[in-house]
C-alpha cells in the first residue's frame, strides 16, 4: 500500500502558481496578500488536505500552540478525565496537546521530558496519581510548567490541587446529615498529603456539629482493600460505630467486606462514605457508595488554562479545586 506524502506549502504554491511566501502569508492571515489570494489558498489547502507542521511553526517563530502533558495517570481510572479536561481547554483555544506517560512522577522520565522539548512545546503539565511534593528535573528549568495534583517541593512553580480539607469536611457532613453520631475514619498513611487534609476536614465537621472526634475511632490503613478489610474488621468489632468515612474508595470496598462478615447491613447499621469517586468501585458496590469526587477533569482544565497564562508570563499561583460530594445509597 502506497503511503501518501503530506501536502506542503510548496505543493500549494505550485498548484496555485504563486510563491511559497504568499501561501505562508495567506495561511497565517497576514496583510501581505489580498483577500482573494487568501481565499484561494485556504480553498486549495482544504481540497488537498494540507495540515500545518506545528514543529516547523515553532522553530520559525519561537512560539507554539502545542503543549505537553507528562503523567503517570494515563493508565489509571482517572486518566481519561484528566486528559479530557486539559484537551477540551486547549482545543477550544486553538491549541494542541501532546501526551507522554511516566513511571516515576516524583522524578519524571528523561525520555518523556526530552520528547516534549524536542517538539518545542509551549509548556508542560505534570500530573500525578496522588497528591505529593515533587522535584522538577533541571532540564525543565527554563520551560513553563504547571503541576496538577502535586506541588513543587521548592515552591517555585504554579500548581492545581484538590481541596483535600473541604473534601474531608464534605464526607463527614454526609454522615452527620444522615443522623450518624458515632462516626469513625479509616485513613490513609499519615505521611500522605491527602491523609492529613482529609482528616483535618473530617475532624472540623464533627466539631462544628457538636460531635466529639474520638481518637479511638480514627485508624490507619494502607490504600488497598485488603489492608482496609483488616483495619475495618478490627475497628468495627471493638467499637460501636454507626458511620465511617473511608479516605479512599478502595478502603470503602474493604470496609464493605468487613461489615458483611460482621453481620452489619449498609446503610441500616453502618453508613459508609468514600473518597475519589472511582467509578468502577463506587457505582458498582452494593449499595452504591456515597463518596467525594477527586475533580481530575476540572483540575486538567484549570491546569491547561494556568499553563497558557504561565507561558505568556510568570504566574506563581496555586489553584485549589473543590471536591464535590456524590450522594448514593450507602448513607
Amino acid at each position: 500500500m502506497e503511503t501518501r506524502k503530506p501536502v506542503t506549502m510548496s505543493d500549494l504554491a505550485r498548484d496555485l502558481g504563486i510563491s511559497r511566501s504568499a501561501v505562508s502569508f495567506a495561511l497565517n492571515n497576514e496583510s501581505q496578500v489580498s483577500r482573494e489570494t487568501r481565499e484561494r489558498v485556504i480553498a486549495k489547502a482544504a481540497e488537498l488536505g494540507y495540515r500545518p507542521n506545528a514543529g516547523a511553526r515553532a522553530l520559525a517563530g519561537q512560539k507554539t500552540d502545542l503543549f505537553g502533558l507528562v503523567t503517570d495517570i494515563v493508565s489509571t481510572p482517572f486518566g481519561g478525565d484528566l486528559i479530557a479536561g486539559a484537551q477540551e481547554w486547549f482545543w477550544s483555544h486553538g491549541k494542541s496537546l501532546l501526551i507522554a506517560g511516566t513511571s516515576t512522577p516524583e522524578r519524571p522520565d528523561a525520555r518523556s521530558i526530552e520528547m516534549m522539548l524536542e517538539h518545542r512545546v509551549g509548556g508542560i503539565l505534570l500530573a500525578t496519581t496522588w497528591n505529593r511534593a515533587i522535584e522538577l528535573p533541571s532540564s525543565l528549568a527554563h520551560v513553563p510548567v504547571v503541576l496538577v495534583h502535586c506541588f513543587d517541593a521548592r515552591g517555585e512553580r504554579p500548581s492545581v490541587l484538590p481541596d483535600e480539607v473541604e473534601g474531608g469536611r464534605a464526607a463527614a457532613q454526609m454522615l452527620i446529615d444522615a443522623g450518624r453520631r458515632r462516626i469513625a475514619m479509616i485513613n490513609l498513611p499519615p505521611d500522605m498529603v491527602a491523609a492529613r487534609g482529609r482528616r483535618h476536614g473530617f475532624e472540623d465537621a464533627l466539631t462544628n456539629a457538636g460531635i466529639e472526634a474520638d481518637r479511638d475511632l480514627i485508624v490507619t490503613s494502607g490504600p488497598e482493600a485488603d489492608s482496609a478489610y483488616l483495619a475495618a474488621h478490627d475497628l468495627l468489632s471493638r467499637h460501636e460505630v454507626d458511620g465511617v468515612f473511608c479516605a479512599n474508595d478502595r478502603i470503602a470496598m474493604g470496609t464493605y467486606d468487613a461489615a458483611r462478615d460482621l453481620g452489619l447491613a449498609i446503610p441500616r447499621d453502618l453508613a459508609v462514605v468514600g473518597f475519589d469517586n472511582q467509578e468502577i468501585i463506587a457505582s458498582y458496590l452494593r449499595p452504591a457508595l456515597s463518596t467525594v469526587a477527586l475533580p481530575f477533569r476540572e483540575m486538567g482544565r484549570r491546569g491547561a488554562e494556568l499553563l497558557t497564562r504561565t507561558h505568556d508570563g510568570d504566574h506563581l499561583e496555586q489553584i485549589v479545586v473543590p471536591c464535590p460530594p456524590i450522594v448514593r445509597d450507602s448513607v
